[in-house]
């Protein structure tokens, strides 16, 4: 008996010694743990390199702003800017890369005017945005930014826009302006048409023609009105596609449906790059033709 009792005290003995040493940090004994607060504490939130978390770092007042410019969610702007890299890649001299100061200068351009329509468009909508799970949270549905407040926002976003267009020629400047009118009126098209793609395409490829005559100084309608209207085109397909249509597209799952629509960004990238090369190719072959004709001309 007394063994018996010696055996299950010994057992238990081993089972609290088991879970003391588990509770140590490391599976070591208390006595070898490190005091509470030896080891460094993680302070702040942590940074990240996607959109999201750049906005998520970023201080708390601001966040509400920046998410109505929807910065934490870029593929919008890219999809504004593309167009706009396309026909400035078409303006350049043979043999030449696109000049880089319109660029970037409609790089600005794009943030600020994407974030303006995205203000203009939660204005509109916010009092349907509140009554749909994907949009209740947006700032000015959810009530972190008021109705005013996004005016004065929206104002902002809009004045520093004007700086941008302003470094541009007159007939650009003229041009920016025109399309001012799609960026209001567009949130709009949802509400009387069953086409507000059509709409959202007329507005986000307004960069094919103002990127050629940024460079340029007017259009050419032969280079301008093609690029533009497939650009338009291509809204077609990728807004349909975030509204859930295609062959290829699993409607019912959401993150197969926004994988979709953000590929559309290496596609306009890829489109691009082939502008670029084709570019420089021209001035190859121009080189050559040129070195061809003087040989001919030098043997006659």
């Amino acid at each position: 008996m007394l063994g018996s009792r010696g055996a299950w005290c010994a057992g238990r003995l081993r089972a609290v010694a088991r879970a003391w040493l588990r509770g140590a940090p490391g599976g070591r004994s208390p006595a070898l743990a490190p005091r509470r607060g030896a080891w460094p504490e993680p302070r702040g939130r942590p940074l990240g390199l996607s959109a999201a978390a750049v906005v998520d770092s970023a201080p708390r007042p601001l966040q509400p702003y920046l998410r109505l410019m929807r910065l934490d969610k870029p593929i919008g702007t890219w999809l504004l800017y593309l167009p706009c890299t396309w026909s400035i890649g078409l303006a350049a001299d043979p043999g030449c890369f696109p000049d880089w100061y319109m660029l970037s200068l409609f790089g600005t351009g794009a943030v600020l005017m994407r974030g303006a329509g995205c203000t203009i468009n939660d204005m509109w909508d916010r009092e349907y945005d509140k009554k749909v799970t994907r949009t209740a949270n947006r700032p000015i549905a959810a009530g972190n930014i008021s109705t005013f407040q996004s005016f004065v926002f929206l104002g902002g976003q809009l004045t520093l826009a004007l700086g941008v267009l302003l470094c541009l020629n007159y007939y650009s400047i003229a041009l920016g302006a025109a399309s001012l009118l799609l960026v209001v009126t567009y949130p709009l098209m949802k509400r009387i048409t069953y086409w507000p793609q059509l709409a959202l395409g007329l507005t986000f490829n307004w960069g094919a023609l103002l990127g050629w005559s940024a460079v340029r100084g007017s259009c050419d309608p032969a280079v301008c009105l093609p690029l533009y209207f497939s650009g338009v085109m291509w809204t077609l397909i990728y807004d349909t596609i975030y509204a859930h249509q295609v062959y290829t597209l699993d409607i019912h799952r959401p993150e197969d449906c926004w994988d979709k629509f953000t590929s559309n960004r290496t596609i306009g990238l890829i489109l691009f790059l082939g502008i670029v090369l084709g570019n420089l190719w021209k001035e190859k072959k121009t080189d050559h033709t040129k070195k061809n004709t003087e040989s001919s001309i030098e043997n006659q």
